[in-house]
C-alpha cells in the first residue's frame, strides 16, 4: 500500500513568535496613545473646572463690590476688627466684608461651612472652599465640588479708589477620583485686583 505524501500548510514556531511580538508592540503602542490622550483630556477638564470656578467666584465678588462697594478685610467677623489698610499675609484666615456679606475660606465638615484656619486646608485631602455668608443666612459655597481652595488672602487698599486684591491657591478635589500626582501638577495660583466703582455724582 502506497501512502500519499500530504503537505500541511501552517506556521513555524519562529513565525508565530515573530507575529506575537509584532502584535504586542502594536497593542502596547495603541494602549500608550490611549493613556496619553486620556491624560491630556483629564488635564484639560481639570484646567477648565479650575478656570470656570475662579471666573464665577470672582464675577460674584466683583458684582457685589460694584453694587455695594466693600467695607474692609478682616480676620474675624466681629465688627470692631475691620481693617481697611489691609491684612497681614501671615494671618491664619482672611475675610472680605462687602456690606452684609462675608467671603472667606471654609472647611467642609459634612454639613456646615465654618471659618477655618488656612493651615488646615493645606493638606491635599482637605475639602475647603470659598464661601459667602451674610448676617441672615448660613455660609454657602460659591465654587463647585470639583475644586478645593487651599489658601486665600484678601488685601485691601484705601489709597485712591478703594480696591481689593484676591490671591487664591486652588487644586482639583481629590475625591473626584483624580490621582494625587495630577492634583499636585494642576495646582492653580490666581491673583486679581477689583476696584470699587467711583461714584461721580
Amino acid at each position: 500500500m502506497k501512502y500519499k505524501n500530504i503537505k500541511y500548510a501552517g506556521f513555524t514556531l519562529i513565525e508565530i513568535l515573530v507575529s506575537i511580538t509584532i502584535l504586542s508592540i502594536i497593542l502596547v503602542s495603541v494602549f500608550a496613545v490611549y493613556i496619553s490622550s486620556s491624560e491630556i483630556s483629564l488635564k484639560t477638564d481639570i484646567t477648565r473646572a479650575l478656570q470656570q470656578n475662579v471666573k464665577s467666584s470672582v464675577e460674584k465678588i466683583s458684582e457685589d463690590i460694584r453694587k455695594n462697594g466693600f467695607d474692609c478685610v478682616r480676620n474675624s467677623i466681629a465688627l470692631e476688627s475691620c481693617d481697611l489698610a489691609g491684612i497681614n499675609i501671615t494671618n491664619e484666615w482672611s475675610i472680605l466684608t462687602i456690606w452684609w456679606n462675608h467671603y472667606y475660606l471654609a472647611k467642609y465638615d459634612g454639613t456646615l461651612y465654618g471659618i477655618t484656619n488656612v493651615s488646615e486646608c493645606d493638606e491635599i485631602d482637605e475639602k475647603c472652599t470659598l464661601v459667602m455668608k451674610n448676617w441672615t443666612s448660613s455660609a454657602k459655597p460659591i465654587m463647585n465640588s470639583w475644586v478645593d481652595v487651599k489658601n486665600i488672602q484678601f488685601l485691601a487698599s484705601s489709597t485712591g479708589p478703594k480696591k481689593v486684591t484676591i490671591l487664591m491657591t486652588l487644586q482639583p478635589a481629590i475625591w473626584k477620583w483624580i490621582r494625587a500626582n495630577l492634583i499636585n501638577e494642576n495646582r492653580f495660583y490666581f491673583q486679581t485686583t477689583i476696584s470699587q466703582r467711583i461714584n461721580l455724582n
